[in-house]
């Protein structure tokens, strides 16, 4: 019973610090210029991150939890395109968990990069037709010009988050059910 309450405190404060994250890493890149965030996709990195650390669960909702603290705090991501960042990166927290427990890191970002795009496009598609939103970004060639101007970022991520990942594996800082057996194998209880 206290392992697994260990193991959720230890996952709140990873989340809280994850969030954090989240919110400042993009304001560096905003000093820089607007176009650096949307260039380098820093807001993801964090997100990313929270999935392959924390599970599916928790990756979701701090992809939910970053850009709407983000945009009430420091303005950015800008009403409506926080609506739109919300679906791919709640998808990109949510899917990369999910998805590290059953294909390698390169392989589940990878995917996870295609649905969290995919989630955005659909996103679009919902706010411009059905809801009759408009804003210069809610178009195709606007959409196709944004996938272009990440792919810096996308390869960021790329190198990144495996290094990142790897790294935390090796020091026991993922949640998953090997390092939640090698940890009780330490203390002498079973999973």
């Amino acid at each position: 019973m206290n392992d697994k309450r260990e193991v959720n405190i230890k996952k709140i404060a990873y989340a809280g610090v994850l969030i954090a994250l989240g919110v400042l890493l993009p304001q560096a890149f905003h000093v820089v210029g607007m176009s650096a965030g949307m260039t380098f996709l820093p807001i993801h990195i964090p997100i990313l991150l929270a999935g392959v650390m924390l599970g599916g669960t928790y990756g979701g909702v701090i992809g939910l939890i970053v850009p709407l603290l983000s945009s009430v705090l420091t303005g950015m991501p800008p009403v409506p395109k926080l609506w739109f960042m919300l679906a791919e990166l709640g998808v990109y927290g949510f899917a990369i968990g999910i998805l590290i427990k059953k294909f390698n890191i390169y392989v589940s970002l990878i995917i996870t990069m295609v649905l969290g795009r995919i989630a955005y496009g659909l996103a679009l598609v919902v706010g411009v037709n059905l809801l009759g939103m408009n804003a210069p970004f809610m178009n195709s060639a606007a959409f196709v010009a944004g996938l272009v101007q990440g792919i810096p970022g996308m390869l960021i991520q790329l190198v990144l988050i495996p290094i990142i990942y790897m790294a935390l594996k090796k020091g026991g800082f993922i949640f998953d059910k090997q390092t939640r057996r090698s940890e009780n194998d330490t203390t002498g209880t079973k999973s």
